[in-house]
């Protein structure tokens, strides 16, 4: 089978997932305790019971709960609404972000704050990839030199922080340095952007919580593997014809060692995403990360419905894309 016709089957593949994937999402997200009508209608005030049921009654509409006769519509039927505006894609309106008495279309919200988490999260990764493969390989290549030594210490000690308590630090170390927190405020998102000093001032911080968070992953990861592969026979034959060190590693064994690699970062692009949930959540970064969670917390299920359909839709993408990426990488691999 060519290369094009293993993506075309792969593709086909990803809309029966999908398709079950939602419905899974969907069917566990309304069987699960708690009625997001008395959410969304919070602290109302109302002097009667009456008062607060016509209240009820008419969120519950709105919201999709009830038809107009007050009887209640079947999970199914709008699994079914559900899934035809996603072929649109159309993920209907907001639960919980309103304006003007009505939800915020997601698609906007989106539209709206996708780019930020975008950004942040396309640095992080271009940089912690960068600056692990360097790590990685100083270590296996120095193995057991004060390097070696000093940053396995230094990769054990920022893998067993969480990815928050990393940003809480920078948030500490930058306010007794610079009398700096990282928490933005709306002047850093004045457009243009790319020409807002304040929007670059900002984006420190949070990249570099993000960035160091993964880091280590990727450092340890990297050398491990480098490590396994300069131990293998055909790394001691090209040592023993005269080839240079830096041949010996970036020639045969830093390109044979890429495929695992591929594979964990591969699996963990989605990853990103929920790890920068909590970065802009401490630094109150205007990403859709806050609005999902925001989303989950208060049972909007809308937005619930489009976190689980994108994020594994991702995976699926960033799988597909690891595939077509062995086959540059190892030219042995046929499919």
């Amino acid at each position: 089978m060519s290369l094009r016709g293993y993506i075309i089957r792969r593709v086909l593949y990803i809309i029966p997932l999908m398709l079950g994937i939602t419905l899974m999402n969907f069917t566990l997200i309304n069987i699960s305790p708690g009625d997001p009508v008395i959410i969304r209608l919070g602290l109302i005030h109302c002097e009667s019971e009456d008062c607060y049921n016509r209240a009820y009654n008419r969120e519950a509409i709105e919201m999709g709960l009830l038809d107009e006769s007050m009887y209640t519509v079947p999970w199914y039927s709008r699994y079914f609404d559900f899934v035809s505006d996603l072929l649109r894609f159309d993920f209907g309106s907001s639960w919980y972000y309103t304006k003007a008495g009505s939800g915020i279309p997601i698609t906007k919200i989106l539209e709206d704050h996708l780019f930020y988490s975008v950004i942040l999260n396309i640095i992080s990764f271009i940089v912690s990839l960068l600056l692990s493969t360097a790590i990685g390989v100083i270590s296996a290549t120095r193995m057991r030199s004060f390097w070696d030594k000093t940053l396995t210490i230094a990769m054990l000690v920022g893998y067993s922080m969480p990815l928050f308590w990393i940003a809480k630090l920078l948030m500490l170390g930058s306010y007794q340095l610079f009398n700096f927190t990282g928490v933005t405020n709306k002047d850093a998102f004045i457009k243009p952007l790319m020409l807002n000093g304040q929007f670059y001032k900002y984006l420190i911080l949070p990249t570099l919580a993000l960035t160091l968070g993964h880091l280590v992953f990727m450092a340890r990861l990297m050398r491990s593997q480098l490590l396994e592969i300069l131990r293998q026979d055909y790394v001691t034959t090209a040592k023993a014809k005269g080839v240079s060190n830096r041949g010996v590693i970036y020639k045969h064994a830093f390109r044979n060692g890429l495929l695992p690699i591929v594979t964990i970062i591969g699996n963990s692009l989605p990853g990103l995403l929920g790890g920068s949930v909590m970065i802009e959540r401490v630094f109150g970064w205007p990403g859709i990360g806050t609005y999902f969670l925001n989303g989950a917390l208060f049972r909007d299920y809308p937005l619930m419905m489009a976190t689980n359909t994108i994020f594994p839709f991702l995976f699926l993408i960033a799988r597909l894309l690891t595939d077509i990426t062995y086959v540059f990488i190892d030219p042995r691999i046929k499919y």
